[in-house]
């Protein structure tokens, strides 16, 4: 009835019962109360206050209560992290990789894949106690467009013996975390109105808090966090990050002073956006949930709000009572965000004295390229500095906390120039993949995505953009990815790493001085916290977005990463997110000090291009499906029609003559909308247009006399 490791896992949580139950008096009136104790995925607010001080589960995606993806553990330190060898490895079946960071409680290992799609893992063995799969691909043919929301899961949350799951097709899910049995389902939000939920929940204060997307959708978006109890799924408390396009609405002072700040018909045709699509970092000290929030359309400011204003509360990161829902504080990263800079990226709490005085702060380091800290009880702006390369603003005035914009980055102003290169790329210098923060060495390490976006072909808020791969700048050798030691207080990195690829995995640090993260060529490497030093490096043949995350079992450090490249940028950008040799398949790996088990062999397969119809088409008509391309493909199907290698989603390049032949039933008709694939408002001779442009690249394949791709 239950997996054979069920009895083993057993034992391992009744000598984690009696540990607790003599490290603390508190716990010995529970004493008789066993099966409560043992009930598996049993996360409170009092072990989450104790995480700071307690590495040996990782229970919240942060790993602590701070958020900082920081463990205590020192049994695998510096002096001995070349001895860290494979103890297992668990093949997972989600082509499309992983983007979430492992929780681990009380020996399991909790995680979600593409769609998401749940499994627990026996930390010690590596086997699958269980899988929870919610039919998100069902929904499809009814909501198309969760499609690539879908592939794009980034994780779970565990609390009160329940997994607590997301779905791009809005629902949240409750999960038995002993069985993997549904608990409870709400729906969150809507799909059919451009909503959609790629992150995990996120739990605290017997709540569980969530998010959702769809600020770019096009539709009457307006963005806002829930918090559910974690017994009923009851709605508590809802906050909307935008104030509503009706004044009757917008009731509370938080709504009142948001409101003031727009103009123009945005609101009522768009919906503000806003949305709080990434992590939330809940406080259980202060009881504050903090999160940040996203932009909105039209991108361009004098468009959104004709007669000005800041646009509250884009791009800011905001403070409620978790308890109530009711609002704090507020700052604003980038008033009148003309970028899509969103402040949604995960946020560490930190302690520093300044000034003589010990001030609580929060540490994000959000797309716009700048580092800041803020007070967390009162969002005051204590620093804020550069920590990628940075052209649309010179610096933050620290006295009145706004940015001090510069013209080269104005894309919408520079009708001369055919492509302005923006600093940092619209999709950001640091996107979901965690930083971490380590407070000994007062350092956050941030995996950041170096590269400009090249905006061109600008006409009245429409424009196209690219990624470019920038190797010399300013006559010097330049990379396009890196991982960063920065100081916030000094407001400079204290050391980087320098990576050939922009999109690398998120990042956790450890008190043995250490610092782990994977890349996009495969490599999971530890480097010294101090210094940078790299200290050890396996090649583990799969492209790595996710976070490690590590936990102790019987006295035994292990550090454990999912691998295989996950996240809905890999789809757009797939050749920035791997090597040819680090494409192998998705894995769940974790390492001891001494493990001696085989990392297996990452199989790469090949395959030959099918026979294709004949290119017929004139140069204009190929760059004319090129521009439909990007602007209706490119995110799903990659910039320059090549996509994520051995995932889901299909190759145009690769495409049969079937596939041609009915080209135009799939694009217009919406033919395979089932499969997530929804009809496209374009002409036939547009469609036809796009058609000569992915032939085009399959023949440039052909011609380069490499027929064979990797897969």
């Amino acid at each position: 009835m239950f997996p054979p490791a069920f009895g083993a896992r057993l034992n391992f949580l009744v000598e984690k019962l009696l540990l607790r139950l003599f490290a603390s008096p508190l716990l010995v009136f529970y004493a008789f109360l066993p099966t409560a104790l043992l009930a598996a995925g049993d996360v409170t607010e009092d072990r989450l206050k104790a995480s700071v001080a307690d590495g040996s589960d990782w229970l919240v995606k942060g790993g602590n209560a701070r958020g900082q993806h920081y463990s205590v553990l020192t049994q695998v330190n510096t002096a001995n992290v070349a001895e860290l060898g494979l103890a297992w490895a668990t093949d997972l079946p989600a082509p499309d990789g992983i983007a979430t960071t492992p929780i681990i409680v009380d020996g399991v290992i909790y995680l979600s894949a593409a769609y998401s799609v749940v499994y627990a893992i026996d930390a010690k063995s590596g086997d699958i106690l269980w899988s929870f799969d919610p039919d998100v691909r069902s929904h499809f043919a009814e909501s198309p467009r969760t499609s690539w929301t879908g592939r794009a899961s980034r994780g779970i949350a565990v609390w009160g013996g329940k997994v607590f799951a997301t779905t791009a097709d809005c629902r949240l899910l409750a999960l038995n975390a002993e069985t993997g049995k549904s608990v409870w389902s709400k729906k969150t939000c809507d799909p059919n109105v451009g909503y959609a939920i790629s992150d995990s929940p996120y739990v605290g204060d017997n709540k569980v808090f969530v998010g959702n997307n769809g600020s770019e959708s096009g539709e009457k978006n307006r963005g806002y966090v829930s918090a559910y109890d974690v017994v009923s799924g009851k709605l508590i408390w809802r906050f909307y990050t935008v104030p509503s396009d009706d004044p009757a609405e917008n009731t509370t002072p938080a709504m009142k002073m948001a409101a003031a700040t727009w103009s123009g018909d945005a609101l009522a045709k768009f919906g503000g956006g806003g949305n709080a699509w990434n992590e939330m970092t809940y406080d259980p000290e202060t009881g504050l949930l903090f999160f940040g929030t996203a932009g909105a359309l039209p991108y361009v400011h004098a468009l959104r709000s004709p007669k000005g204003g800041d646009n509250l509360f884009l791009s800011s990161i905001l403070a409620l009572k978790a308890e109530t829902g009711e609002y704090v504080w507020h700052y604003q990263t980038v008033p009148k965000d003309n970028w899509d800079y969103n402040a949604t990226m995960n946020i560490a709490l930190a302690e520093f004295e300044i000034g003589g005085n010990v001030r609580k702060t929060l540490l994000i380091a959000p797309k716009n390229g700048f580092h800041y800290v803020l007070d967390r009880l009162t969002g005051e702006l204590l620093a804020a500095d550069k920590f990628a390369r940075v052209n649309w603003a010179s610096h933050i005035n620290l006295e009145t906390g706004r940015p001090v914009y510069t013209p080269e980055a104005e894309y919408w102003t520079r009708d001369a120039d055919p492509v302005v290169a923006v600093w940092p790329n619209l999709w950001g210098a640091h996107n979901w993949h965690p930083m971490a923060w380590h407070p000994e060495h007062k350092l956050t390490y941030i995996p950041v995505i170096d590269v400009p976006s090249m905006v061109s072909h600008y006409e009245d808020g429409d424009f196209s953009d690219t990624l470019e791969v920038i190797t010399v700048v300013d006559d010097r050798p330049f990379s396009p990815g890196k991982l960063v030691a920065f100081d916030p207080l000094a407001g400079e990195p204290r050391w980087t790493v320098e990576h050939e690829f922009p999109f690398n995995g998120g990042v956790m640090t450890t008190a043995g001085n250490l610092v782990f993260q994977g890349d996009a060529k495969g490599r999971f490497t530890a480097y010294a916290a101090d210094s940078g030093d790299v200290l050890w490096s396996v090649t583990t043949g799969s492209s790595i977005s996710a976070a490690p995350a590590t936990y102790s079992i019987d006295g035994e450090q292990f550090i454990v990463i999912p691998i295989g490249s996950g996240g809905g940028l890999q789809f757009v950008y797939p050749e920035m997110h791997s090597a040819n040799d680090s494409r192998g398949p998705t894995r769940l790996l974790a390492f001891r000090l001494e493990g001696d088990a085989a990392l297996p062999i990452a199989t790469i397969i090949s395959r030959q291009l099918p026979e294709q119809p004949e290119l017929d088409a004139t140069p204009e008509t190929i760059n004319l499906g090129k521009r439909f391309y990007d602007w209706k493909c490119g995110s799903c199907h990659g910039k320059g029609a090549a996509v994520r290698f051995g995932g889901s989603v299909p190759d145009l390049r690769y495409a049969n003559a079937d596939t041609h032949a009915s080209w135009h039933a799939i694009v217009i008709g919406g033919s395979k909308r089932g499969n997530g694939m929804p009809a496209i408002e374009i002409s036939v001779d547009e469609s036809e247009a796009v058609r000569a442009y992915v032939i085009s690249r399959a023949m440039e394949i052909r011609q380069a006399g490499d027929e064979k791709s990797v897969d």
